[in-house]
């Protein structure tokens, strides 16, 4: 059923939005590949503005995501992702589908062009992390859920002369939504950096 959906998904949102002021001459793709370390029970606020404070743990994070632009409105856009990852020494595979907002009009952007994203999306996992069942146990829920809501705000850097080559600071973010998702109040945080070229 998983997979049905992450195609419908897939295939919705491969026909681009019609809304706002799209560039042609944009590229309308991306594809995404990081890496990156599980920050233990540090929370998502604190790693935002102090991502040395994680406690990280020995559970690593490797994986990539293709992107297609939907829509531009003005400095904003809109991108739609879907990937894959896998968790070690977990050995669990993790897929999540996404709908991103981007600005991109920094005054600085002359120097360093940058941008700063954030989204919301569906995040599923084979092998549920211990970290996501000790934070789930005190509030009631001991197995934690495979699929959680997927959260993964971003800043990405490029040279001004070709900002289609991107270095990606990423926290790949799975929770509960406040018990939502089968009960859970919390989940886990991945802190990673990684490449993506548009094309």
């Amino acid at each position: 059923m998983l997979q049905r959906l992450l195609l419908a998904l897939f295939i919705l949102l491969s026909v681009p939005l019609t809304y706002g002021a799209s560039l042609p001459q944009e590229p309308q793709w991306g594809l995404y590949i990081f890496g990156g370390a599980s920050a233990g029970r540090t929370k998502i606020a604190e790693l935002t503005y102090k991502p040395w404070a994680g406690e990280y743990a020995d559970n690593y994070l490797v994986g990539t995501a293709l992107s297609l632009r939907l829509v531009r409105n003005g400095a904003c856009v809109f991108d739609g992702e879907v990937g894959v990852g896998y968790r070690f020494p977990l050995d669990a595979p993790e897929a999540w589908a996404a709908v991103y907002v981007r600005y991109e009009n920094f005054p600085w952007n002359k120097y360093v062009f940058t941008t700063v994203g954030i989204d919301t999306g569906l995040s599923y996992i084979t092998t549920v992390p211990g970290v996501e069942k000790a934070r789930s146990t005190s509030h009631g829920n001991v197995n934690g859920a495979r699929i959680l809501h997927y959260l993964g705000p971003e800043v990405s850097f490029a040279l001004p002369s070709d900002h289609y080559k991107e270095l990606v600071w990423r926290i790949h973010h799975r929770s509960g939504a406040m018990g939502t998702f089968n009960g859970v109040w919390s989940g886990s945080n991945v802190m990673t950096l990684g490449f993506r070229y548009r094309f």
